[in-house]
């Protein structure tokens, strides 16, 4: 089973999630994308976040009418702030039950997979998961090499290439030497949508119509959220 990873505050979820997760999934002929919610993001410590319950239920609503698309609650559960390579072996370790065969992929955006080695246990992480990097039109894949070739110097014990027999497109990949995994670098349709950007315009009054489902902008209204 392909099982693709998708974490983060979602704060609120939007198209630019859902899009990129199903233009993914086809690609790499996933049988399921598990989004994940963050309980207390590492990298946002000092962010005000919405309760993680608003969030929770933004999410299955938006995932809802995608069979290929599930829902974890393993961040929250487990409190605390919500590291990679937790959620990794976590997940590991539940789907071991069912298939020993199981292939995972942590689906990420470019700009905060080039900050990977600030993430807890990033060179572990590295070897025990694939990443599927999400790219901008006319992004290469020898600028990510050569951003995570420099930031590796710090960590001797990784290295990457770039393998151009790549199985599901003609971009290159980049192969975390010494492990069985590699890094994908994807482009997605480009929809300038953010999270960020959505709770701005809410608070200011104005209209978040088509940047998200119509009924999360109604369950945003009715719950008063970013107000």
């Amino acid at each position: 089973m392909r099982i693709g990873i998708m974490g983060g505050t979602f704060d609120p979820i939007h198209y630019g999630h859902l899009n990129s997760a199903e233009e993914i999934a086809e690609i790499f002929k996933m049988d399921r994308v598990i989004f994940i919610p963050s309980f207390i993001p590492p990298h946002k410590k000092k962010e005000k976040i919405t309760d993680v319950y608003h969030r929770l239920m933004m999410t299955m609503l938006a995932t809802l009418s995608n069979p290929r698309f599930k829902v974890s609650t393993i961040e929250i559960e487990r409190d605390g702030y919500s590291y990679t390579i937790d959620t990794i072996n976590e997940l590991r370790n539940s789907f071991k039950r069912s298939s020993a065969k199981n292939k995972f992929y942590f689906i990420v955006g470019v700009d905060a997979f080039k900050e990977i080695f600030t993430w807890k246990d990033s060179v572990r992480l590295l070897k025990n998961c694939d990443f599927i990097v999400t790219t901008r039109p006319s992004y290469k894949v020898d600028d990510l090499f050569n951003v995570l070739n420099d930031a590796a110097k710090k960590h001797r014990n990784v290295k990457f290439k770039i393998d151009r027999k790549n199985p599901f497109g003609k971009s290159p990949r980049l192969y975390i030497i010494g492990s069985k995994h590699f890094i994908y670098p994807v482009e997605t349709t480009a929809l300038d949508i953010s999270s960020t950007d959505i709770r701005r315009r809410i608070k200011r009054g104005m209209t978040v119509k088509y940047l998200l489902p119509e009924f999360i902008e109604e369950y945003i209204n009715k719950n008063r959220l970013y107000k």
